[in-house]
């Protein structure tokens, strides 16, 4: 029987936890509100136009439909009007002329020799590359994507008002949402904790939920992924995708009014996928499956300083961010969900408590950073598997539950033969009395 008091003082602290996420969702609110308003405003003024980049080579063509000019901000210049660039269209087009990339970026939001040289080199590449039809996106009069005649073309809206109905069915709430120039996050939790003992990490109160994010300009796909918000310091972490449905399909037409069809089937088979999506992410089933996640990943002792070393030179982390992490975890302070043991899910709380404090877009990338290094739990359960060699037809049986021995809890694997094997040490086992 659990200690009267103790539940007492878990449910006064999961009291104070669930009043901290309602005051966070009501600050966030606003924003919330702007995030949706822009969404719509920007949709009443976005243009598409199907247009081709580059000359006819075997025509000996040498002038192209479409030029460069430098005025403030470098511009594109189409039948239809000069368009400023915005750097993920210069992004884009530089990849189809076989530019780099970044040094054109550089160019045109340098000086105004800069831009003109920037103007200069696309027009140059333009009348020695062969012509290519692409979709050119803009809203009111500046170009955000450059992109493949094949682009599948979807109403965000829709799909997004989708995403947030459906949560709100399953009785969750908007939790954030952010807008940049070329895309969109939503994220939305439960209103109600889960507590997660952990055996290293003390106990961690869990608000589950889902993000959803999408791009209309190329900038990612529609994508949807678990999102798990720690009550105690509100840290966020995303896990693995759901969906990552990639903007492409048949080739548009050079009308694209001929489209329309298409584009409205499109967007209702996007809308329908993202609320049974949705649906699946709340179900009681995945909601277990991450707490057990949690409670392995508090089972994985890891070494701070090579894990932030190795993050630095693959590219996940920059190096005085790796420094900054490091010192997160070193004050060990339970208001950044940093506590307890070197586990591998104190590391996750590190890196997602610096996250807290960074731009929304960097912030969500080192949510989805913190979310893949938990992609290990799921190794250490197939090593579980493989040890005590179960077949594929029984694992899906195999559950995990907290056994107390000796005064201290363990996480283990309940076996078919109501064995009970502890995750941090394959050799301890128990059974029930």
């Amino acid at each position: 029987m659990p200690n009267p008091a103790s539940v007492e003082k878990q449910q006064g602290l999961n009291q104070v936890v669930i009043n901290k996420v309602q005051r966070m969702v009501e600050g966030k609110r606003q924003g919330v509100m702007e995030t949706i308003a822009r969404l719509l405003d920007e949709g009443k003024i976005a243009q598409d136009f199907i247009a081709p980049i580059g000359v006819n080579l075997r025509g000996k063509e040498k002038q192209p439909v479409i030029s460069f000019r430098a005025a403030d901000r470098v511009q594109m210049t189409m039948p239809e009007g000069n368009f400023s660039l915005h750097g993920n269209a210069i992004s884009q087009i530089s990849e189809k002329m076989g530019v780099p990339a970044k040094y054109l970026r550089e160019l045109s939001g340098g000086d105004v020799w800069q831009k003109q040289l920037c103007a200069t080199i696309l027009n140059e590449h333009s009348g020695w590359t062969a012509r290519t039809r692409v979709l050119i996106r803009a809203v009111g009069m500046e170009v955000r994507g450059v992109l493949s005649d094949s682009y599948r073309r979807l109403n965000s809206v829709d799909i997004l008002t989708a995403f947030i109905r459906e949560a709100a069915n399953q009785g969750a709430v908007v939790s954030d949402a952010y807008m940049n120039d070329t895309k969109v996050w939503c994220e939305t939790i439960l209103p109600t904790p889960i507590e997660i003992p952990t055996r290293k990490n003390g106990t961690v109160i869990i608000f589950a939920g889902a993000r959803f994010s999408t791009s209309d300009y190329g900038n990612g796909s529609v994508d949807m992924r678990s999102f798990l918000l720690n009550g105690a310091c509100l840290n966020g972490m995303v896990r693995e995708s759901v969906m990552r449905q990639v903007h492409l399909g048949a080739r548009l037409p050079d009308s694209l009014a001929l489209s329309q069809k298409t584009y409205e089937l499109d967007t209702q088979t996007t809308v329908s996928a993202v609320s049974d999506l949705t649906k699946g992410l709340y179900n009681k089933d995945t909601l277990m499956q991450k707490a057990i996640e949690i409670q392995g990943a508090s089972e994985i002792d890891v070494d701070f300083d090579k894990e932030l070393k190795q993050l630095v030179q693959k590219g996940g982390l920059l190096k005085n961010e790796g420094r900054e992490v490091e010192k997160l975890l070193m004050n060990n302070n339970p208001e950044d969900g940093v506590t307890g043991g070197a586990t591998l899910w104190k590391l996750t709380q590190g890196i997602t408590a610096f996250a807290r404090e960074q731009e929304p877009e960097r912030c969500r990338e080192l949510h989805e950073i913190s979310g893949q290094l938990m992609n290990r739990v799921n190794q250490l359960i197939n090593n579980i598997y493989s040890l005590h060699n179960l077949k594929n037809n029984r694992i899906m049986n195999t559950s995990l539950e907290i056994i107390r021995s000796a005064g201290t809890d363990h996480l283990c694997y309940r076996m078919e033969d109501d064995t009970f094997v502890a995750v941090h040490n394959p050799m301890l086992s128990f059974t029930e009395k």
